[in-house]
């Protein structure tokens, strides 16, 4: 393993504007994605075209700018991530390597992979549906098993690891935060949003927006937190001799 930025990164400064410039770009991911999710859902007659059921209801304006809103969002989100890769790196290598793969495979995959293409897809089959349905579901289903399904599995599986290991990393004190801070993670901040939608219906309009908009909910929830719950940085100062001293020991 290499030590590219494990020592000497508890920046708490540094650490702070990553998560700040988190918390915006969750905003402007989650502005994409209610773009992208707001109108009144159809019935699909494929897999395809039912995860596309939006689509002949959304302005191209809607289409072109919330992916292009997730687009820089979501590669923003990715780099302050690494905030909480700099929390974790000195105390636990073992936890950051696994972590910042879970990053690199972020910032690859999600931007245009897991959110340009819903974009994409979306203008694809609504002007598909205008022509030919039966080509359009063809089309829809094969984009989405040919193309997303893929990218999507292999997101997952750099994602979840990425956020097992930010809940242990905190519960294990592998960070100056306190080990309550654990609970500041993107799983519980998207919950919120998932049952919002389906309260307000998932085929309506505002429903299938705030839908859409899930992951960007659990990713600010989480920036948001770990703002509010910053150690000063006396801890900061505390965490760093006490890594020291462990070393010299």
């Amino acid at each position: 393993m290499n030590t590219i930025g494990i020592d000497h990164n508890l920046d708490r400064l540094r650490i702070r504007k990553l998560l700040t410039i988190g918390l915006a770009a969750s905003i402007m991911t989650g502005t994409g994605d209610f773009l992208l999710g707001y109108a009144e859902n159809t019935a699909g007659g494929s897999v395809g075209l039912s995860m596309m059921a939006s689509a002949p209801n959304l302005s191209e304006w809607q289409m072109i700018a919330g992916g292009l809103l997730g687009l820089i969002g979501i590669f923003l989100e990715g780099l302050a991530f690494f905030a909480i890769y700099r929390l974790m790196a000195d105390a636990s290598p073992r936890y950051a390597h696994i972590y910042r793969a879970g990053i690199f495979g972020y910032i690859w995959l999600a931007p245009i992979g897991c959110h340009m293409n819903v974009g994409v897809l979306n203008l694809a089959c609504k002007y598909l549906l205008q022509a030919d349905a039966k080509l359009a579901a063809k089309a829809a289903d094969l984009f989405f098993f040919g193309f997303s399904l893929p990218v999507y599995v292999l997101l997952i599986l750099f994602w979840l690891p990425m956020m097992i290991i930010q809940f242990k990393a905190f519960d294990k004190g592998f960070t100056p935060y306190p080990k309550k801070a654990k609970w500041f993670c993107v799983l519980l901040g998207a919950i919120p949003a998932l049952l919002l939608a389906l309260i307000i219906g998932p085929d309506t309009a505002l429903g299938a927006g705030i839908g859409m908009m899930f992951l960007s909910f659990g990713n600010a929830f989480m920036f948001a937190g770990l703002l509010y719950t910053m150690p000063d940085q006396k801890r900061f100062d505390e965490f760093e001799k006490n890594l020291l001293i462990t070393k010299e020991v």
